[in-house]
């Protein structure tokens, strides 16, 4: 009795210039049978156009997130993500009728749009793609549409910005079903907070493709295309070198094979394993070849006091050091590079680097020798490299070190 009288107040012809419209009396509008819904919004969006209305999208959010009991939401599962929690938390998220409800309101929606759009002369397959892409896409082509009679261009681009935060009303109800997928999949080579994004821009391709008709709740439906956006992004990013989906794909199966022979105490070969997952004997030899891991040439090796795996690796393109030594008197070129140097100073880097066939001193020892302090002793040894290093002298050592 009450949504009879409702209706008979909110019939198309009653709409006032420029009324706001309460998403309540959207969903009155739009609670009619599924064999009635589609003609109902072709005669509510044309009412809308005509009226130039609106919905009150601010005053349903303020409603919708004060009405919140926190205590009710559905248990959230620890990603180690405390500021994303706790922001989740702030947001209610959709029961099965506020699903239901918000899908149709996105139709309704989607169907002003593509009114407008047709009105324009855009072809149904594109207005279907447009409306897929992001935000600012739609709102350019609104933008950039030619002047339409009997259609208010002010008014259309209102409802494009008013489509946009329907649908970001509606991702944001169902934030919690991204956790719930994040938490099987953390600790496998890619950020929690990277698999929360993706999870969370695949809600909006499962926002385009959900059909409420079917009597499905969207929570369901939205699970698939996380679960998806996830496993591709594991995919994708957990190897240091990518190897394509389809490969990681039948090597999980054959991982699940050989782990079902280690519990039976057999071990499986190629031909076995491929009878089992239904591929050919030389494509599962093929994909177990792939199955290398990558490893850093700087990672430290355990026991080599801070060695790492690169110093470890022979070079094969280095010349034995008897060999790269070229021919030639190296005493005597050093003699004459150092001729011109203080007595001191050449003292000093004969002990230091033991250029006279001895052990190499220390600084405190050549100190103790010059009675001097070690400070003192590394000064004068570097003003004595500097001059070496003039390009007169260095010539005369640079065959020696190439």
């Amino acid at each position: 009795m009450v949504l009879a009288k409702l209706l008979a107040v909110l019939r198309p012809s009653k709409l006032q210039p420029k009324q706001l419209l309460a998403l309540a009396d959207l969903d009155a509008i739009l609670d009619v049978t599924t064999d009635a819904f589609d003609a109902t919004v072709a005669t509510w969006a044309a009412a809308f156009r005509r009226a130039r209305a609106t919905l009150d999208l601010a005053g349903y959010r303020a409603a919708w997130q004060s009405s919140a009991n926190m205590a009710e939401l559905p248990e959230m599962p620890d990603v180690r993500e405390a500021f994303y929690q706790q922001d989740l938390r702030r947001i209610a998220a959709m029961d099965r009728a506020e699903e239901f409800r918000m899908a149709r309101r996105h139709e309704f929606l989607a169907a002003i749009l593509r009114d407008g759009f047709t009105r324009s002369g855009m072809a149904k397959a594109a207005i279907d793609e447009l409306l897929k892409q992001p935000a600012r896409n739609v709102r350019s082509a609104a933008a950039s549409m030619r002047p339409v009679r009997g259609l208010d261009a002010t008014w259309f681009q209102a409802m494009v910005a008013q489509f946009d935060e329907l649908r970001q009303l509606y991702v944001e109800g169902a934030l919690y079903i991204v956790l719930t997928t994040v938490n099987r999949y953390r600790g496998l080579g890619v950020d929690t907070g990277d698999l929360i994004q993706e999870g969370n821009a695949s809600l909006f391709q499962a926002i385009d493709g959900f059909d409420w008709r079917r009597d499905v709740r969207f929570r369901t439906y939205a699970q698939f295309w996380v679960h998806q956006a996830v496993l591709k992004m594991l995919y994708n990013s957990s190897r240091t070198v990518r190897v394509p989906i389809w490969v990681q794909k039948v090597l999980g199966k054959i991982r699940r094979v050989q782990e079902e022979g280690r519990r039976s105490g057999c071990s499986f070969t190629s031909a076995e394993i491929a009878a089992k997952i239904g591929v050919p004997t030389s494509k599962v030899d093929w994909v177990l070849s792939t199955r290398r891991y990558a490893v850093s040439l700087d990672a430290e090796l355990p026991g080599e006091d801070g060695g790492s795996l690169a110093s470890r690796l022979p070079d094969e393109s280095a010349v034995p050091v008897p060999e790269s030594v070229p021919l030639g008197d190296l005493g005597k070129a050093l003699a004459g590079v150092m001729a011109d140097l203080p007595e001191r100073e050449q003292r000093i880097l004969r002990r230091r680097f033991g250029l006279d066939g001895v052990e190499p001193q220390t600084l405190g020892e050549i100190a103790v020798e010059f009675g001097i302090s070690a400070e003192r002793v590394r000064q004068l040894q570097n003003a004595a490299i500097s001059r070496i290093k003039r390009p007169a002298k260095l010539r005369h050592l640079q065959a020696f070190v190439e």
